[in-house]
């Protein structure tokens, strides 16, 4: 911002394009959809790895689809809620409401429950978890015999 001669607040031109009358582009670096700012969607940055070694092979990031499950709730749970004015715990009611790039995973052990809030989720493949709420509180964990250990939170 800067303060015009007439004492207003006028936003400066954020790039050479912005600084012609009547462009309105953004100069965002980020990794998104193009023609879209949604910089604060973690679930659909992509995954870059670097290696030192060309022979190294690629990380598999193990979490990533218990991740996915759980957003393809929160995605369908919103549309629902949008819909219905009110959110469900059958995952059979979500399906109608699911879309890519978060699609309802059918080898996911999916539960949903009803909080005064709004919803808790949780979506298990695998030895991995991952909670959503209505808020997009999205945490994930790897899930052991009797006891459950944080990876990550986001």
């Amino acid at each position: 911002m800067e303060v015009t001669e007439d004492g207003k607040y006028e936003k400066k031109p954020c790039c050479q394009s912005c600084a012609s009358p009547g462009a309105s582009a953004e100069d965002n670096w980020v990794w998104s959809k193009q023609g879209e700012v949604a910089m604060h969607l973690p679930e659909r940055w992509g995954i870059l790895q670097f290696e030192t070694q060309a022979d190294k092979e690629v990380k598999y990031y193990e979490e990533w689809d218990a991740r996915c499950a759980a957003m393809a709730i929160y995605y369908a749970q919103k549309t629902y809620h949008k819909e219905e004015g009110k959110y469900t715990t059958d995952i059979e009611d979500l399906k109608h409401y699911s879309t890519q790039p978060f699609p309802i995973y059918d080898n996911a052990n999916m539960v949903i429950s009803l909080t005064e809030e709004g919803y808790e989720a949780s979506a298990t493949i695998e030895s991995h978890t991952a909670t959503v709420n209505q808020e997009r509180y999205l945490r994930a964990f790897e899930t052991l015999k009797k006891s459950t250990t944080t990876i990550a939170e986001s």
